[in-house]
């Protein structure tokens, strides 16, 4: 089987999947911490520690979105994709400074006996946090490297891959 005998049903329904991924938990996230209170250090801190939790989830259907439209030759939605990890990337940064910082206010309010944990528990939230900002900008950057270097286009319609193109 080569790319070009892909059905259009297949490529529609994993953009589908890539779209549930990305939104379902952003929706279960923003519900749960309704109504949007940024300025309060509690809500802050509980909306920031579960989206760290949420948060690899969307990072999955994006990856996934930016693989459909490569191997789909959709090169406009391959570099949307590529433009919006780096601007995903970009956001996480001020989450980066502002949650030590909240979970350092928080562990000062525990009892002396929680604060370790809290400590720790942020340390794992800012980890994941981390990761999902280098993945995004290293995919943003590679995607938008990519589609420069096939002239705009997702991909090279004769470069060698895994699964190679029939020449028949």
């Amino acid at each position: 089987m080569t790319r070009a005998h892909v059905s259009p049903w297949a490529v529609g329904a994993l953009y589908l999947l890539a779209f549930v991924l990305v939104s379902s938990p952003l929706i279960d996230l923003f519900t749960t911490a309704w109504p949007l209170r940024f300025g309060d250090l509690a809500w802050r801190y509980g909306f920031l520690g579960l989206g760290a939790g949420y948060l690899h989830t969307p990072l999955m259907g994006l990856v996934l979105a930016t693989l459909v439209a490569y191997w789909s030759d959709h090169p406009t939605t391959f570099r949307l994709l590529g433009a919006s990890s780096l601007i995903l990337a970009v956001a996480l940064l001020p989450v980066l400074t502002i949650w030590p910082l909240d979970v350092q206010q928080i562990s000062a309010l525990r009892e002396e006996e929680l604060r370790r944990g809290v400590a720790i528990g942020g340390v794992i939230q800012e980890i994941k946090y981390l990761g999902a900002c280098l993945v995004l900008g290293a995919l943003g950057i590679g995607v938008l490297g990519t589609a420069r270097a096939n002239g705009g286009r997702s991909r090279a319609s004769d470069a060698p891959g895994i699964v190679g193109r029939s020449r028949t």
